[in-house]
């Protein structure tokens, strides 16, 4: 009777390119979607509870201005083109803040809303945004509405925690 079988070193070595290949995969599709898991899609609530916007928010809220805003498209490893918004935010009050949400509107040329989007753009794991600084937040859209009039959108401040 003939045997077949590998000796144990050559047999290791065979299944080594397959368990390479096998982690390259799981990891490519972890990178693909984990941050689809985290996004939220128009229309659903988020995971993440509403941040406060009493009285005493929606006054300081005068106090957070945005501007610098600068747009800029890439295309990421699966081909998609990706739009990203830059904008500064300046925290002109006198109280830091823990955490920031703003609702960013684009509108088209009769001044309509053709896309509004909520985002969370200063978290509780960033570092705070303390009075007088100015720091620039990225927001990455997929698409854009090609009715959009390619003027700056409108910034609004949605929610706030101070720290």
């Amino acid at each position: 009777m003939t045997d077949f079988s590998l000796p144990a070193e050559e047999h290791r070595r065979s299944k080594m390119p397959w368990i390479a290949a096998g982690g390259a995969i799981l990891f490519i599709l972890a990178v693909v979607y984990a941050p689809l898991g985290r996004r939220s899609t128009p229309g659903s609530a988020d995971a993440r509870p509403a941040l406060p916007f009493g009285a005493a928010e929606q006054a300081y809220a005068s106090k957070i201005s945005f501007g610098d805003f600068s747009i800029s498209k890439a295309e990421n490893f699966l081909h998609h083109e990706v739009t990203t918004l830059s904008v500064e935010a300046a925290n002109t009050g006198d109280r830091p803040l823990a955490e920031l949400e703003i609702t960013v509107e684009f509108h088209d040329s009769l001044h309509q809303v053709v896309l509004r989007e909520t985002r969370r753009i200063l978290t509780i794991a960033s570092p705070r945004l303390i009075p007088g600084e100015h720091r620039t937040f990225d927001i990455s859209f997929e698409r854009l509405p090609e009715e959009w009039n390619l003027r700056a959108p409108t910034v609004r401040v949605t929610g706030l925690r101070f720290a």
